[in-house]
């Protein structure tokens, strides 16, 4: 379809052009941080556009009408992707949609999940094992009777790559309203944690929404303001080897920008990429020499852990004489790490502690996250 037939179109949709008498006040949300979506508010009306949502994406959006349960769907959203607000049974696909919810104190309204082992959150713990909220699978394995059985207002995706579009169409067949969730993708720390905006508008929490994320905004940048003031700033490593390859953040990457925050410098910020990319190990061993602080590798626990994924880290000068901090602190038995979870929409205390490892006189120690290696 022609690029300005279909602006027109949605134009038309949006403001209500059938009724010309009546044309209500239209509010586009301005977003701090986050750029992966928009929000737009046209009297009762909320539409959401989801921009981009899976790597390397390029023109690429997806729109999402809300209607509250008492209104009337209007005629022009025939054909559209409608959903019913506030939703009251949601299956999540990440665990970090978990995190939003428990933000907004919906985590009651979860009916279904993924990854059942790698959740953290305890109240949903709690629920699977009370059998209310079951692991639906993911992908190719989806659940779909499941899925139905678990009567959801509400589905909400993400997707590493445009396959995902696949299994969206037939939950939409299905007569399932799906959303598509992309916080994973923003660059800074405090871009996923906006997405709660985005949540919010699902269960009418907008104004919760605003105020939490208001707050966790003002004091992460009193921590970022605290650290700028540093001139010396440590070389930080990252990662570790996965099945022989070594993954990095690009330099645009939000843990790229986090630890810049706490006033580091990551060794991998030359890479522009907000996307992570493979190092060989002359690469890693050059850094390891140069690195004062070596952070996050996998769930490697101690020192002698991780000599046994190689026995070359010896001849590492961080392994050696650094600080070595994983972010281990809050990984549960069955395999899940918090930090993936809830430290998406903490990134104010994932700070703090960064810079109590950077910059030890800056704050107080703050272990919620990050424990050291031995």
């Amino acid at each position: 379809m022609n690029r300005l037939i279909f602006f027109i179109l949605s134009l038309y949709i949006f403001t209500g052009c059938a009724n010309p008498e009546k044309k209500p006040d239209r509010r586009v949300s301005s977003n701090q941080n986050a750029h992966g979506f928009q929000i737009e508010k046209s009297g009762e009306l909320t539409r959401l556009t989801v921009f981009n949502p899976w790597e390397k994406a390029e023109n690429v959006s997806f729109e999402y009408f809300l209607v509250k349960k008492t209104a009337t769907i209007p005629d022009s959203l025939t054909g559209r992707r409608v959903i019913k607000t506030p939703v009251e049974r949601v299956i999540c696909l990440s665990t970090t949609h978990l995190a939003f919810l428990e933000a907004l104190n919906e985590t009651m309204a979860v009916s279904g999940i993924s990854g059942r082992q790698y959740v953290s959150n305890q109240k949903i713990r709690a629920r699977m094992d009370q059998g209310e909220v079951p692991d639906v699978g993911y992908g190719q394995n989806l659940n779909y009777e499941l899925i139905l059985n678990q009567k959801p207002e509400l589905i909400m995706v993400y997707g590493i790559g445009s396959e995902v579009t696949s299994h969206t169409q037939k939950l939409e067949e299905l007569g399932v309203p799906v959303i598509m969730v992309a916080e994973y993708l923003e660059e800074t720390p405090l871009g996923k944690a906006e997405w709660i905006k985005f949540i919010g508008t699902l269960f009418q929490k907008e104004k919760e929404a605003e105020e939490y994320f208001r707050q966790v905004a003002e004091e992460y940048n009193r921590l970022k303001k605290l650290a700028a003031g540093k001139t010396d700033k440590p070389k930080v490593l990252v990662g570790s080897p996965y099945r022989d390859t070594w993954w990095v953040p690009g330099g645009n990457n939000y843990l790229a920008n986090l630890i810049a925050d706490a006033g580091g410098l990551y060794l991998g910020k030359e890479n522009p990429s907000h996307e992570s990319y493979v190092i060989s190990f002359e690469n890693a061993l050059a850094w390891g020499n140069e690195a004062d602080v070596w952070i996050n590798m996998s769930n490697l626990a101690s020192k002698e852990e991780i000599l046994s994924v190689d026995q070359r880290f010896k001849s590492f000068s961080v392994f050696n004489e650094g600080k070595i901090y994983n972010n281990i602190k809050r990984l549960s038995n069955h395999g899940g790490n918090d930090f993936w979870e809830s430290g998406t929409v903490n990134p104010h205390i994932v700070l703090r502690y960064l810079i109590t490892i950077l910059h030890p006189d800056l704050t107080e120690k703050e272990t919620t996250y990050y424990q050291e290696i031995e």
